[in-house]
């Protein structure tokens, strides 16, 4: 096992993420622990707006799964919680 730089889980997620047609502007990562308190990795897609939709039901589900298990393949060692979050249109503030 390893942990894998975050340029590669970004690419990894981003590739999911296009394959099951899921409208993102960003994907984010950062350092956390998970409810043991071992080392994790929260990656987050940053929604384009009002493509929340794209993330309902089965896409949600066949994109987090397909991630965990991309990450898991590489090598991965930390736990992937992943969240979503939708620009505002306005951009960031």
């Amino acid at each position: 096992m390893t942990t894998l730089l975050d340029k590669d889980v970004i690419e990894i997620a981003k590739q999911v993420a296009t394959a099951n047609n899921v409208n993102f502007a960003d994907v984010l990562t950062s350092p956390c622990t998970d409810s043991t308190g071992a080392a994790a990795i929260q990656i987050k897609f940053v929604l384009t707006p009002g493509s929340s939709a794209s993330i309902m039901g089965a896409n949600s589900a066949l994109t987090v799964s397909q991630l965990v298990q991309q990450l898991a393949d590489k090598g991965e060692e930390r736990f992937p919680i992943v969240r979503y979050e939708e620009r505002d249109a306005a951009g960031p503030q």
